[in-house]
């Protein structure tokens, strides 16, 4: 089953440009998101998936808004909604908000309802490249003024968090994936070592800037 063409194309002119000035969480992200969200789907009878590609689309919008609030800055982006509101039951909406809410690894429970497991497990980052740039745009977005290597350290302590094998990411995983458990073991080798993770990262960002020269 494949979501309608009248979503996917919302999604593409009206939601998906605007994360254009959201900083490490680019649409290149929730596409990954979307695509994930669409194979966990396929594990769960019974979901709509208009819901769970929308659901994935909007579930990191409210960083727009604020990031450490941005789940439930979500949620009222959803709620909001006039296309939502044309296509789908008040139940449908309430639904969709409660799985943009519950999408956060760090909330320490279970979100509500399939749809907000399927989204939680599909933010799971597995390419360890993706995850370094992610990391790393991310706290340059948050701290700009930051010196390079505290920037640095202050990704390795986020990453270790939440994608060491022990994290809060590997605890809130609600469906089996392979590339997930290599990927947090990946993360615990590269983040052990301060000295390690800053000549790593050092390395990482002069190829980027390489490539994009």
């Amino acid at each position: 089953m494949k979501p309608s063409a009248e979503v996917l194309e919302y999604i593409e002119k009206e939601i998906l440009p605007q994360y254009s000035g959201i900083g490490g969480h680019t649409d290149a992200h929730i596409r990954e998101v979307m695509e994930r969200s669409l194979k966990f789907a396929e594990r769960a009878p019974g979901v709509n998936i208009d819901m769970v590609i929308l659901i994935a689309a909007f579930h990191d919008l409210g960083r727009l808004v604020d990031n450490e609030t941005h789940n439930i800055e979500s949620g009222k982006m959803v709620r909001a909604d006039k296309f939502l509101k044309k296509h789908f039951s008040d139940t449908e909406i309430e639904i969709m908000a409660e799985a943009v809410e519950d999408h956060r690894a760090s909330l320490g429970r279970e979100p509500r309802s399939i749809y907000g497991k399927i989204v939680s497990s599909a933010d799971r980052n597995t390419d360890i490249n993706k995850m370094l740039g992610r990391v790393y745009d991310y706290h340059r977005h948050l701290y700009p003024d930051m010196e390079e290597n505290q920037l640095i350290e202050e990704s390795r302590v986020h990453l270790r968090a939440k994608y060491s094998p022990d994290g809060y990411a590997a605890s809130t995983m609600y469906f089996d994936d392979p590339n997930f458990a290599d990927c947090l073991t990946r993360v615990e080798e590269i983040t052990r070592s301060s000295e390690d993770f800053l000549k790593l990262m050092q390395d990482y960002n002069e190829r980027r800037r390489t490539a994009s020269a």
